[in-house]
């Protein structure tokens, strides 16, 4: 009997030793519907499952505030954040990228200048092998025209093949013309693109003395 009774006593006294950490354990959650009505409750409430909810302890204590989880809309919204960091971060490594063969490639902004006049030469030498080409089209062009009118003005019909030939030379004097306009459009991209690389140099090589697009040192 006696240790029956002795077992019984460890257990009260665990009891009592436990039970006030177990109160103190214990919590009640308190929230607000959207209608504004306060609900409390020792678990978490589904009535508020889309607002925020406080956590007490037995004594009254916040514990914790549970914010309410985001909406669609904020869900949206972060989602855009993030894809903006991701694509700001992406664009970031690949300016790194670029200034590291910038800085590769170009000793000083001498060789920025020579490599401009170098790309810029070889479009401007195919522009002048097609305006060669577009003016002996256009000298064609205008002979057969004139030998077209001979034919009218005899009232002779115009042969086929005269026909052709002026429907030929005026498609290659369009084409050609198309072909001088985007050579001289890539130009303009040339000066462009290595008016950037030259600003871009500076910027991360230190320079501080301001130069005119374009200038040699």
């Amino acid at each position: 009997l006696e240790p029956e009774m002795k077992k019984s006593a460890n257990t009260l006294l665990f009891l009592s030793l436990a039970l006030p950490a177990l109160i103190a354990q214990a919590q009640i959650f308190v929230c607000k519907d959207a209608a504004g009505k306060t609900y409390s409750s020792d678990r978490l409430i589904p009535e508020c499952a889309d607002r925020p909810v406080r956590e007490f302890g037995r004594d009254g204590t916040l514990r914790r505030e549970i914010p309410a989880p985001p909406t669609a809309e904020e869900k949206r919204q972060r989602k855009m954040q993030e894809e903006r960091r991701k694509a700001d971060a992406l664009a970031a490594e690949e300016q790194m990228k670029s200034d590291r063969v910038i800085l590769a490639r170009y000793a000083n902004e001498k060789d920025i200048q020579a490599a401009r006049k170098r790309s810029l030469e070889l479009v401007n030498d195919q522009v002048k092998r097609e305006e060669v080409s577009v003016a002996a089209a256009e000298k064609q062009l205008k002979e057969l025209r004139a030998e077209m009118e001979s034919y009218k003005r005899k009232t002779i019909a115009v042969p086929p093949d005269l026909k052709r030939k002026i429907e030929e030379s005026g498609q290659a004097v369009e084409n050609g013309q198309k072909t001088i306009q985007e050579d001289k459009t890539e130009m303009a991209q040339i000066e462009a693109n290595f008016d950037e690389t030259l600003k871009r140099y500076r910027e991360i090589s230190g320079l501080t003395v301001a130069r005119k697009p374009g200038s040699a040192d």
